[in-house]
């Protein structure tokens, strides 16, 4: 299963194995002996599994007879998106129903057969109705047929189809392409996957002796003590991976060239188009427009590295710093939260948003609703998700909870995610508005975060808690903007390189990808060890092209924390109301209705590194504060 989660589903290994380090928090308990009270409850969903299989049987057989009723004239045009809708509803509650089971148990292949089964009848039923919506007499519309019709609430689901007639094709073809390119890609996928898994699974010796795990180990050896131990252990790390490069870089190379035939096929010129329009609603060019200005301001992180690097030569007496050194703890570790605890820290760092926003996430943090499902277990899916739809119940849903900080991080992001699909169904708005660009989801449950680091940054009692927090925030900016600007011009320019037939080995790749780390990494042309570590980017592989989401995602959060500071007063009225709205519109029309900004290259990048430079100094005199 293909999914966009990996960057949070990495954030939180990352603390497990921290935690792993720590006997002390490897026993610590968030939920205090009374986890069995935080238990998810399926009845919100259906009431017993039978009642589940014997609806959805109900239910797949009417999807099947609206699909085969060609009616779609005017008359009954409301009629049928009222039904269609409908539908939707009904199948994502069976599919979240699925998902949670197979999430509970990863071994339940049954659950997740099921769950696949009805995404691909979702998937089918909207080719139909995205194809239905295509004829011509649609797209001359006027406003009086739209109120005689009474089609009013649907004028946005029918213009953005008419919109997009031209990457329209038929649902037989639209069923056979994504069996096709589904298993080509899949795969493509699995290949990469297995090749990991099976590097992971042995055991790598360095040259001292110490054994670790290439996938698991190196965040062990990037915090050890002993230099060289370090240094040996990345480099070991590292090759464990090079040595294989010939096989990943034909994996990425083939799947940009099925990724760019796929695009073709819908009429777009490559992947990245299709990609862009899809997900941001924006043109390559603008894309590229957005990497470029980001380029231009690389000596932002650069200065970041470098106030880094100085700090731990200072707390730790070394010479010399590389890019293996930079995660060496300094002068504070946080303790874990109970869960008890980040609740009240996550509620309290949200009253910027106001009170109906805090109210709802009390309530989804409140174990006695049953919307939780986050206590852990032996065979649960590695995965950290908001779920809901309008007309569906929410749920959060987390591999398990530790209480370290990257957990709570983790719990207020995907909580949002939550929260704004609960507050677009509270609104009644019609169900298909409530999907969106991806990047606006991801910009709101951002948000949450740097509240979050806020709050725990402005409660800390020394300098040194507060600069740890204040590292955080910049840490997580500096992965959200410069990171998925190198991951997202170099995926553009694997794109661009196979379709030009200039990418075509390893030496290829690793050209590109050099030429754009020696611009934003301060060490990079002193250690060609790292010629290849573009293979550990699983998004590549796993989720092509959209690192660049979480860049644009980034930068909307970043304005919106500018104008939270503004008008603080004012800006939860604004901002509620755009969660509630839904997507009736562009994004940039949205941001532009609710907020009052649009997406603006060079004004949000701006922005964006203005609050990066602010932090960063902000930090440095924290740095510099005497102890």
């Amino acid at each position: 299963m293909r999914s966009s989660s990996f960057k949070y589903a990495a954030l939180i290994l990352i603390t497990f194995l921290l935690i792993g380090e720590n006997c002390m928090a490897q026993n610590f308990d968030p939920f205090e002996g009374k986890s069995s009270q935080y238990q998810l409850d399926l009845s919100r969903y259906f009431t017993t599994p039978k009642q589940e299989s014997d609806t959805l049987n109900v239910l797949l057989d009417s999807v099947k007879k609206f699909e085969n009723n060609t009616a779609w004239d005017l008359p009954v045009l409301a009629e049928r998106l009222d039904q269609y809708e409908h539908f939707s509803v009904e199948l994502t509650r069976h599919m979240l129903y699925e998902r949670l089971l197979y999430y509970d148990n990863k071994n339940d292949t049954t659950a997740r057969k099921r769950m696949n089964y009805d995404n691909n009848v979702a998937s089918e039923l909207r080719a139909t109705v995205n194809l239905a919506l295509t004829q011509k007499e649609l797209s001359t519309l006027s406003k009086a047929e739209t109120n005689q019709f009474h089609l009013d609430k649907f004028s946005y689901l029918i213009s953005t189809i008419q919109k997009n007639v031209s990457h329209t094709i038929p649902v037989t073809s639209t069923k056979i392409i994504n069996e096709l390119a589904g298993s080509v890609l899949d795969r493509l996928d699995d290949r990469y996957d297995a090749l990991m898994d099976d590097i992971n699974k042995n055991l790598v010796f360095d040259s001292i002796g110490k054994k670790f795990n290439p996938g698991t180990g190196i965040t062990t050896i990037r915090h050890d003590k002993n230099a060289y131990i370090r240094e040996a252990g990345a480099k070991a790390f590292l090759n464990a991976y090079a040595q294989h490069e010939e096989v990943f870089a034909a994996t990425l190379i083939d799947i940009a060239n099925e990724e760019n035939a796929l695009a073709r096929l819908y009429n777009y010129p490559d992947a990245p188009a299709r990609m862009y329009d899809k997900r941001l609603q924006v043109s390559e060019n603008n894309v590229k427009g957005m990497l470029n200005e980001l380029n231009q301001h690389a000596d932002v992180l650069k200065t970041y590295q470098q106030i880094q690097v100085e700090q731990i030569k200072h707390v730790t007496g070394l010479k010399q710093i590389h890019s293996w050194d930079m995660d060496l703890p300094l002068n504070y570790t946080p303790r874990p939260q109970t869960f008890v605890s980040a609740r009240k820290s996550i509620l309290q760092a949200l009253q910027p948003l106001g009170n109906d926003y805090v109210s709802h996430f009390a309530d989804l943090l409140d174990p006695t609703q049953g919307k939780l499902d986050i206590t852990g277990g032996k065979s649960r899916v590695t995965d950290f998700t908001g779920l809901g739809y309008p007309g569906v119940p929410i749920t959060l849903y987390m591999k398990s909870f530790s209480g370290e900080t990257g957990s709570i991080r983790v719990l207020i992001h995907e909580g949002g995610h939550s929260i704004h699909r609960l507050l677009m169904s509270e609104n009644h708005i019609v169900p298909t508005n409530s999907s969106g660009p991806n990047f606006l989801f991801e910009s709101f449950a951002i948000l949450n975060e740097f509240l979050l680091l806020d709050e725990l940054t402005n409660s800390s009692r020394n300098p040194d808690s507060r600069a740890f927090y204040t590292k955080t925030f910049i840490d997580d900016l500096a992965d959200q903007l410069f990171t998925c600007a190198e991951e997202g011009t170099f995926e553009q320019g694997i794109y661009d390189g196979v379709s030009a037939g200039k990418i075509k080995n390893k030496k290829d790749i690793d050209s590109l990808y050099a030429r754009i780390m020696n611009k934003y990494d301060l060490f990079f042309k002193d250690e060609p060890e790292r010629h290849a570590e573009w293979i550990n980017k699983r998004l590549l592989y796993d989720d092509p092209i959209y690192n660049v989401n979480y860049l644009y995602a980034s930068l909307v959060a970043c304005k919106l924390y500018e104008l939270l500071h503004k008008d603080p007063e004012n800006f939860a009225i604004h901002y509620n109301a755009l969660l509630r709205n839904g997507f009736n519109a562009p994004a940039d029309d949205l941001l532009q209705k609710f907020m009052n900004f649009r997406l603006d290259e060079t004004q949000m990048v701006e922005g964006a590194i203005g609050l990066m430079s602010k932090k960063t100094t902000e930090l440095k005199l924290l740095y510099n504060q005497p102890k």
